[in-house]
Order: C-alpha cells, then structure tokens, then sequence
C-alpha cells in the first residue's frame, strides 16, 4: 500500500485550482497525525523490536501533531467520527466499531486549571476502553502521560494501554484500556474508578499535581459466547483454544499455552500467538488483552480481542505461532533489591540457544450461527 506521500506526489494539482473547505480541529489533526506517523515510520523502518520477558505489560503510547497543511488533498482523507478511530490511525483497526456500541459518558472533573472529560466508554465482556479530553491553559507539551490508578472493582489483576494525543494548543484526546481478571465468572456490569494525580511533560518531566476522579459503572455489550474446546500440540508446547465470545464490534479468543517439562529446562521463555483468518480470505488484526498463570509463562491463560467478525465467514481458522527464545541482558529485565539498591537477576544457564519459532496446525472453529 502507498504511503501519503506517494499518494501525494501521484497528484496532479493546479495549485491556482485548489479550493479550501471547512474542516473542525479533530479532522485538522488527522491529516497532521497521520503525515506525523508517516514520516516516524520511514525511520525506524530499520529498527527491529526487542522482545520483553513479561507475561502481563501496561503500554503507555502517545502521538505529536505536525504543522503542516494540504487543503486540496485534505477532501480525499478520510473523516474523523469519532476518537477510538483517531488514535488508532495506522494501526491494527480493533476499535473501528467501538464508537456506535460505547455509552456516551460526558463526565468532568476539574482540578489546577485543567479539566478532563469523559467522552465515551464500553465494556466488550474483557475490556474496558474510555476515550476523553483535556482542556488546559498549560502547555502540557507534545505527548503528557497521566499519572494515577484506573480500578476495575472485583478484579484481581489487569492490563491496559494508554494513549493521548495533542490536537491544538490547549486541548488533548486520549484512550485508556484496562482488562479485568476475575477469580470467578465475568460480571454483566463492571464499576470503573479512576483516579488522576498528577499530569507529566514528557520533554522536562515536570509534573502537574491535582485531582481528577471518576466513579461510574458500565454493562457488558452484547455477547455471543461459545465454548470451543480444541488444542493443538506441537514439539513441547500446547496450545488450547477456550472460548469464542462475539461481540457487535469486535470478537475475543480466550487461549491457553502450556509447556512441557522438557521445553521449560531448555528455554527461558516461551510466547504463542495467534492469528485468526476466515474462509473468507480475510485476515483478523488483533490487541492481547494480557493474561494470567505462572510468572515464568509455562502456563498461561490470555485473550486477544480482534476486530468486527465479517457477517458472512462460516469458519475462523486459528494458527498458533510460536517462538521459544533465550534471556539476554537486552530482553529480560527482572532486577531483585538489595541493601545497596536494584541488582540485575543472575540468568540461569540454559541449553537453548537464541531464539527458535515455529507454526503450529490450524484449528477451524465453525461458526454456524454464532454472529
């Protein structure tokens, strides 16, 4: 696929026949957004992505704005509807639908000269996802990360993601995920509390202190859930599809991963991912939810959300994608205290060498009238 300025540059334009149009400041940052992203893409096109030795991982993403402008290309890019697609630009496309299912919240707090407003939230069974904005007179720099706790009540653990975004001068937009696990069965309703404390500048890390609180609850969207029962096994390592849970704008599988003995004394950490096409020929992009089990990964329960099902697929085919793999000082960072301070953990010596990667057999989950 083309980048913008490939598409640019295949253009022909008068630029005496240009003609400027009435956008609102979210469409403005689109273009920005998207040409930013461009640019950062090409390079770090030779960058490669270390791997991390932890089985649950919060991410914390931010975006700048660029000052540049194109109205005559502007018509042909596509229109913001909504925040959950604007910050997802370029990316895997999970939160395409989640605008029309999400509860309009329209919540404000206000503390120390800025305000945050809780725009929409949804609860898709897993995960909570809460798109808001920033309102200040302070320069908060390019990417500000919020410092403070959001809490998913009767959940004994989670994992989430953070993303904000700079649209002009004094207004931001932002989403916060956070996937519950629960001892028991999920809720039908799940009680949100977040606390803000304090908001940091990344350039200087100067942090502006106040206080942000939101209590609210959300119901679970619609769900069609299905036990699916079936695992595949291959050199050591099995993997085991749980559920199936289809949502309107998204689906969620729920997999285990369990190691044998012999790979465990081998190899210092084992991941397993899955990809999910249809007999339709389209290929699901996804975001893992994190899991739960054994901190060193041998057994583990996790959940990968996908986008909107096609209405039309009969079958989802699952490939179990696995990579055994060694510490390095590069990918394992576990640290134990001493009295002196943090000291890196000595790495247990292990035959396995590097990193090694296989697929395993597909496992074909028919659908039937599960939509």
């Amino acid at each position: 696929m083309k980048d913008i300025y490939e598409l640019l540059n295949d253009l022909d334009i008068d630029e005496h026949e240009a003609v400027e149009m009435e956008v609102d400041e979210l469409e403005k940052a689109k273009v920005k957004r998207a040409l930013k992203e461009s640019i950062i893409q090409k390079r770090k096109r030779r960058s490669w992505r270390k791997p991390v030795a932890a089985a649950v991982m919060v991410v914390g993403l931010s975006a700048a704005t660029l000052g540049l402008t194109f109205p005559a290309y502007a018509v042909s890019l596509p229109v913001i509807g909504n925040i959950f697609k604007f910050l997802d630009v370029g990316k895997v496309g999970v939160y395409d639908h989640y605008q029309e299912y999400s509860t309009e919240m329209n919540l404000t707090a206000e503390s120390n000269g800025i305000k945050v407003i809780i725009n929409n939230a949804i609860f898709d069974g897993e995960t909570v996802a809460i798109t808001y904005s920033l309102e200040t007179n302070q320069d908060l720099g390019e990417s500000p990360y919020l410092r403070g706790l959001l809490d998913m009540k009767g959940s004994i653990g989670g994992a989430g993601g953070s993303k904000i975004t700079k649209v002009d001068s004094n207004r931001y937009v932002g989403l916060i995920t956070e996937t519950g696990f629960f001892k028991n069965e999920k809720p039908d309703t799940v009680k949100m509390n977040w606390q803000i404390e304090g908001m940091v500048v990344q350039e200087n890390q100067k942090e502006i202190k106040g206080k942000w609180s939101f209590v609210f609850a959300l119901e679970a969207t619609e769900a069609d859930t299905r036990v699916v029962g079936q695992s595949s096994e291959l050199d050591g390592v099995t993997v085991q599809i749980g559920e199936l849970s289809v949502t309107p704008m998204s689906f969620i599988v729920h997999y285990d991963q369990l190691v044998s003995e012999e790979i465990r004394n081998k190899w210092h950490g084992v991941d397993v991912d899955i990809e999910v096409k249809d007999d339709l020929g389209n290929l699901y992009s996804g975001k893992g939810n994190g899991g739960t089990g054994d901190n060193k990964g041998y057994h583990t329960s996790w959940s990968k959300t996908f986008e909107r099902l096609d209405p039309n697929a009969a079958k989802l085919i699952l490939t179990p994608h696995i990579r055994l793999y060694e510490y390095t000082s590069e990918n394992f960072g576990s640290a134990e205290e001493t009295k002196d301070g943090p000291k890196s953990a000595a790495i247990l010596e292990k035959s396995g060498k590097g990193q090694e990667q296989f697929t395993m057999e597909d496992m074909v989950i028919d659908l039937g009238n599960l939509k």
